[in-house]
């Protein structure tokens, strides 16, 4: 069995629809001060929403299934303004779940998201990045989700080999998407891929 490839069931893919379509009305179009970014549209927020809530179900999934971690979900709608202080914390490692619609190759983590967890001394430790595979045509998710792999927080910096600084305004390497802020990324291929040794990492020390 392949335990970086995760099955939402019915009932948890729904719970997670349900709940980005509700809190999309109460985020902020415009995330973390991007004042001259365009504005995202209810549906799309909804959608952002929606491929975060599943890579954070998936995580939770594989860590109870494989390794018998239970990872608390946060439900919850947050009012404009607000967000949940961190995604999950295990043994005291403050952790990032990060999702993207399958096809995509980047782990993107914002600088202005990075100040506004800095200013709150409330920094993830590590990131971990799900592929949340979709029906394009249906616009709509099949419930099965990819792990691909972590970076710790010291890897966010300009030196660091496998870490690109990609600015606003940039085209995304081998897409044709337009940054709108500005990013650390990594490509998945860069990503640390050893699930067993993640884990016994977070649990031991």
């Amino acid at each position: 069995m392949d335990v970086k490839k995760i099955q939402l069931s019915d009932q948890e893919l729904n719970r997670c629809i349900e709940f980005s379509q509700k809190s999309a009305p109460n985020q902020q179009a415009i995330e973390f001060g991007q004042q001259t970014t365009k504005a995202r549209g209810t549906h799309e927020i909804a959608r952002d929403n929606l491929i975060g809530k599943i890579a954070e179900v998936a995580f939770s999934k594989m860590m109870k299934e494989n390794y018998g971690i239970d990872v608390p979900l946060d439900f919850n709608y947050y009012p404009r303004g607000q967000w949940d202080s961190q995604d999950t914390v295990i043994n005291g490692w403050r952790i990032d779940v990060k999702g993207t619609r399958k096809g995509g190759h980047w782990m993107l983590i914002e600088w202005n998201k990075l100040n506004f967890r800095q200013r709150d001394n409330n920094l993830s430790h590590v990131y971990v990045m799900f592929s949340v595979e979709w029906d394009r045509m249906m616009d709509h998710p099949t419930g099965w989700v990819s792990y691909k792999g972590a970076a710790s927080l010291n890897k966010l910096r300009a030196d660091c080999q496998t870490t690109h600084i990609l600015r606003k305004g940039d085209v995304l390497p081998g897409t044709h998407t337009v940054l709108q802020a500005d990013n650390y990324g990594i490509k998945f291929c860069d990503l640390y891929k050893c699930l067993n040794s993640f884990v016994n990492s977070i649990t031991k020390q």
